[in-house]
């Protein structure tokens, strides 16, 4: 954790190309072994037991939970009707179960799932509830060795193995070790297979949002032109105005207490299209540019055909290429951007941010492309501990006390973290199109728009400082920049009744072309190179 803080010093400022480059092997790499994970955890229940997903080969792809402890590469059995086998590992019991048969729509190149099987669940499944060294002897007979094979291996005399076996016919109900093997395979298999004929009725994302917000939602399944579903999720007045709302890359939602209150006081519809959960953006690509053409193209069907009326688009951090995108894409169908807490423009110089983490990552993935790979790799063990999202959280916002206020409330309500976990299982090739897309310069984008554009920034924002929104705005004709006390880069959570005010009414905002004359700043010259020159 403590290696984060030395991002701003290990990389040297680079400026980003307008162009697209391709990932390395190793972020496709990493990209691949996370749609396989997302692709498992989207079409199949949940087995509640840790395991890996194994290659044709045997090869283990992609671990499932807790399962560190299994080897890289199984020994894979003959082909049988079943298409189930065991494994050993240890003293523990595995499972092998080719997902060629099981699971029609696998992805290319996957072929078994491994599962360990716990001494609680085999009693559960077979009814037989058995002793710690009974698990283990009855875990290697089921992997094919014979009783004196069994007892050499687990440092025991045959005779004490012997009488133990007698034990287990006991509780099992048969009374030989070939009915014995066979009586356990057949439970096991008959538990699995009704497992996989099991499929998820309600999307997890559904289930949270339920709890979350209960009937202050309306969730829409909206069927597009292309013969595609668009998820969207409404809040607020069902007659006010439009408010379009591209979400950071951590949440889909404004995890404000007061929002549904604020959205009805000031009039406002507000839409969500979670990304992280719609066609063209849930998978991983190589191809943000792509990703961003798919998203903004889904998202106008909708607004022409469903809203019927210019929205406004309101971006926070990750989601502000996004909204960017669409709003340069389709001019017509939006009426005004409001920007609330900016990512860092990749298209400066990351030294103009000092010690911004942001910027630093920007500076990182330029120089050296691998490092994406390894955000990849480490993002989705951190997201799926809440200790660990918690620290980390804390860690990324540790010199902007708005910040970490924001975030204790975070740990106190639980529903960003759950958030959190719920994308790292079900949506973590969307988190790196998110990565690859926010590598976009999004400025140069905000800088062909010609409709209003209103950016309210956080004091305290250590992300993207306050000073590099001045040099922004300064260069954007149509912008209106308000830096917001006592804020940092959770704004639009901290300060949602701030945000709602001002997409209520434009007055709200300053003067465009102008800075927020609260603060007295001088109007920047645009920076040469895409360095932050010194004001005057």
């Amino acid at each position: 954790m403590h290696r984060l803080a030395e991002i701003p010093r290990l990389f040297k400022p680079s400026t980003l190309p307008q162009a697209w480059e391709r990932d390395n092997v190793e972020v496709l790499a990493a990209r691949r072994r996370i749609e396989i994970h997302q692709s498992f955890l989207t079409a199949l229940p949940d087995f509640g037991l840790p395991g890996a997903i194994l290659d044709t080969e045997g090869q283990k792809l992609v671990d499932i939970g807790d399962a560190e402890t299994l080897p890289a590469l199984f020994t894979l059995p003959p082909e049988n009707d079943e298409g189930i086998a065991f494994a050993g590992t240890g003293r523990r019991l595995v499972i092998l179960i080719n997902l060629r048969r099981s699971w029609p729509g696998a992805p290319e190149g996957v072929g078994w799932l491994a599962l360990m099987l716990d001494r609680a669940f085999i009693g559960k499944t077979t009814g037989a509830t058995l002793t710690n060294s009974e698990y283990e002897l009855l875990s290697c007979l089921l992997v094919g060795l014979e009783l004196k094979e069994a007892a050499a291996r687990l440092d025991a005399s045959y005779d004490t193995k012997r009488k133990q076996l007698q034990i287990i016919f006991q509780k099992m109900e048969v009374t030989s070790q070939a009915a014995l093997t066979r009586t356990v395979s057949i439970r096991l298999m008959s538990h699995f297979i009704e497992s996989f004929g099991r499929r998820q009725h309600v999307p997890a994302e559904i289930t949270l949002l339920r709890r979350q917000y209960g009937r202050d939602v309306l969730i829409h399944a909206v069927a597009l032109e292309n013969g595609t579903q668009l998820p969207v999720w409404e809040f607020g007045d069902r007659r006010g105005k439009p408010c379009l709302f591209f979400h950071p890359l951590l949440s889909p939602t404004v995890l404000s207490d007061d929002k549904i209150g604020l959205l009805r006081e000031n009039g406002l519809r507000w839409l969500v299209v979670p990304r992280f959960f719609a066609p063209g953006t849930a998978e991983a690509t190589a191809d943000p540019l792509r990703a961003l053409e798919d998203h903004a193209d889904a998202l106008a069907d909708y607004v022409a055909h469903f809203v019927g009326a210019p929205v406004t688009c309101v971006a926070t951090s990750a989601g502000v290429s996004w909204a960017v995108f669409f709003a340069k894409r389709y001019p017509t169908l939006v009426e005004r951007l409001v920007i609330a807490a900016a990512p860092f423009p990749s298209s400066l110089a990351p030294e103009t941010a000092g010690d911004s983490l942001q910027a630093a990552l920007a500076g990182a993935l330029r120089q050296r492309p691998g490092v994406l790979a390894a955000l990849v790799r480490a993002f989705a063990p951190i997201a799926r501990s809440q200790k660990l999202a918690f620290r980390a959280y804390r860690h990324a916002y540790r010199n902007a006390p708005a910040d970490l206020r924001t975030i204790a409330s975070y740990a106190e309500h639980g529903h960003a973290l759950e958030w959190l976990k719920l994308i790292a299982d079900r949506a973590s090739a969307s988190v790196v199109t998110d990565l690859a897309v926010n590598h976009r310069d999004w400025l140069a984008d905000a800088a062909d728009l010609s409709l209003p554009i209103t950016l309210l920034q956080g004091e305290e924002d250590t992300m993207c400082p306050p000073a590099i929104m001045r040099h922004v705005a300064a260069g954007l004709p149509t912008a209106r920049l308000k830096v917001v006390p006592d804020a940092g880069h959770h704004l639009a959570v901290s300060h949602f009744s701030l945000l709602a005010n001002v997409l209520k009414s434009p007055e709200n905002a300053i003067a465009p072309n102008t800075l927020d004359e609260t603060f007295s700043t001088p109007v920047l010259a645009a920076a040469p190179e895409g360095r932050l020159p010194q004001s005057s």
